[in-house]
């Protein structure tokens, strides 16, 4: 059996596994890592890699890729209620590499950091087959917010709305119709996401759990119920006006393009007590952001779609690394 057969969560499991059995410790199943320091806050570290192969589309261009680059790493640390601090990088690059390719790529680093006020602190270089972007982040924050915390009854917020990088997969992937305003739209959500960090740094107080949606809506929604050991009751996806546009032209079905089809929105997906609805409603309106309630948490272990109209079973499906789509 190779790793192709298994997709990257398996792979995750035999790793904590190797873990628990060869160093007597058990891993958290969580985005980040964290350790309690003396001042009795904690410092929590995050790492994420970009390859070429995988992660490189040539329509985004190297500045986006160093750009994107930051926001996977900084994201996943907010997500656990920290404010980023620094990020390390460390480059494997082939001698092809064109020098200009290489400068965007670093511009596009220096910029995200900037946007997110964050220090870039430096890392290693070395030679390969492949360009590889290796981040390493790490932040300090006073409360950890766990993707475990999920409590019956709780609501379920996400920011943004779904369906362009779906949209952006389709035009690149399978040449779909589309005008070129849409296609540009749905390229930039794509090649140079926003990143949610001040807004989950922000209502972090307000949190039961919280992560991040980088491999897509169904396959987040679905892990977040299976690490809390629950259901969810989703009534409402937030979808962009111009993928039904999309949509119509393309003969498609906007909700399960975006449920089934997106990814790395890096849109931020939470539970909380409903006592906090227009706390977290306020805080997020005041930084332009985009908030919507899509369901609540249920003790019924699946989670089904239901909004009065259409009813299913949101399956867990989507990009999963080794396995591609799913």
């Amino acid at each position: 059996m190779n790793i192709s057969e298994l997709g990257e969560r398996k792979i995750i499991e035999i790793v904590h596994e190797i873990i628990e059995k060869k160093l007597n410790f058990k891993p958290d199943y969580d985005d980040s890592v964290f350790i309690r320091l003396p001042s009795s806050d904690y410092l929590v570290l995050h790492t994420d890699v970009l390859n070429e192969s995988t992660d490189f589309i040539k329509e985004m261009g190297f500045y986006n890729f160093g750009w994107k680059a930051v926001i996977s790493n900084l994201s996943d640390i907010a997500c656990k209620g920290a404010k980023p601090l620094g990020i390390l990088f460390s480059f494997s690059l082939p001698k092809s590499l064109d020098l200009k390719d290489f400068e965007e790529m670093i511009k596009g680093i220096c910029d995200a950091c900037k946007e997110e006020d964050v220090i870039y602190l430096g890392g290693d270089t070395s030679s390969s087959n492949e360009l590889s972007i290796a981040g390493f982040a790490f932040g300090i924050a006073k409360r950890i917010i766990k993707r475990k915390g999920a409590k019956i009854g709780d609501l379920i917020g996400v920011t943004g709305k779904f369906g362009l990088n779906s949209v952006a997969y389709e035009i690149l992937f399978k040449k779909a119709k589309s005008d070129e305003y849409i296609k540009n739209l749905s390229f930039a959500n794509l090649f140079k996401p926003k990143g949610r960090i001040k807004e989950a740094l922000m209502i972090s107080p307000y949190l039961n759990c919280c992560m991040d949606i980088s491999d897509g809506l169904a396959i987040s929604l679905n892990q977040l119920c299976e690490l809390n050991n629950v259901g969810a009751r989703i009534f409402n996806i937030p979808i962009h006006e111009k993928v039904n546009e999309f949509c119509e032209i393309n003969n498609l079905d906007p909700l399960e393009l975006s449920l089934y089809k997106g990814g790395e929105e890096y849109e931020i997906l939470f539970c909380f007590n409903k006592s906090y609805l227009e706390d977290i409603k306020n805080l997020l309106t005041s930084l332009g952001c985009e908030f919507n309630v899509i369901g609540e948490i249920t003790k019924n272990k699946e989670v089904i779609y239901n909004d009065g109209k259409r009813n299913f079973v949101i399956e867990s499906k989507g990009w999963e690394h080794f396995k591609r789509w799913g």
